[in-house]
């Protein structure tokens, strides 16, 4: 992976241009969607962060993620991100979008795209409705509609180029069961299932797994050939999500 650091501010022609495996997805496309909508923060588009393969990230999409997050996960206490932790996503999903390129969508993914709207404006109806909590967060729907499309691209990239690959046996699920599941469940004070019962979720628990494994692999050969350029000067401090 060739990375370069540098300590000033320069100016792109591309300037304007713009990870269970669920869960894995949906922290990587929170944070570089905002590589894709460049106008919601036209005020701190000159900001840069970093480059990736010549496309730059600026302070504006992470601020646009930031504000996503807030509203996806509403309510719930995420983990607190440093800086340094939140730019190597934006990296990562930076790295991730350009190999989507031309990856589409299908008729069903548009109708799942308005299932999961739909399924947000019930969440916040108690709360004064989702119109209310973006503009509360600054953003447009458009930009939380395009967000769920890349949501959706993105875990139908993993369902076709990762997990049909992986696999199973039964010994591995026994080994979850006996070393994993039973230390668990016993510490717990929960009575304990017997494995046929739950072997089928246990699958399910260990083919997630080994998933995101992959998916991390790949995610390292694609950084190790890729070109990544920092020009971030600020510490690299806590950020409370």
């Amino acid at each position: 992976m060739m990375i370069f650091r540098s300590r000033h501010i320069v100016r792109h022609p591309q300037l304007c241009s713009r990870l269970s495996s669920a869960s894995r997805a949906l922290s990587l496309c929170l944070i570089f969607f905002g590589a894709q909508s460049g106008f919601a923060y036209a005020s701190e588009v000159d900001r840069l962060i970093a480059a990736v393969n010549g496309v730059v990230i600026t302070e504006g999409d992470l601020s646009l993620a930031r504000n996503l997050k807030a509203i996806l996960f509403y309510g719930r206490n995420a983990k607190a991100s440093s800086r340094s932790e939140e730019i190597d996503r934006l990296i990562d999903q930076e790295l991730m979008r350009q190999e989507l390129k031309n990856f589409s969508m299908a008729d069903a993914e548009e109708r799942n795209v308005e299932t999961r709207l739909q399924s947000l404006r019930d969440a916040f109806a108690a709360i004064g409705g989702l119109p209310v909590l973006l503009q509360r967060t600054g953003l447009r729907e458009s930009e939380l509609i395009s967000y769920i499309r890349l949501e959706s691209s993105i875990l139908r990239f993993v369902d076709f180029r990762f997990r049909p690959f992986v696999s199973v046996s039964l010994e591995e699920i026994k080994a979850y069961y006996e070393k994993r599941l039973i230390p668990q469940l016993r510490e717990s004070k929960i009575d304990l299932p017997p494995l046929d019962q739950i072997s089928a979720r246990i699958e399910v628990i260990l083919r997630e797994e080994k998933t995101n494994t992959v998916l991390d692999q790949w995610m390292k050969e694609i950084r190790r050939s890729s070109r990544i350029e920092y020009f971030d000067d600020e510490p690299y401090g806590p950020v409370n999500d």
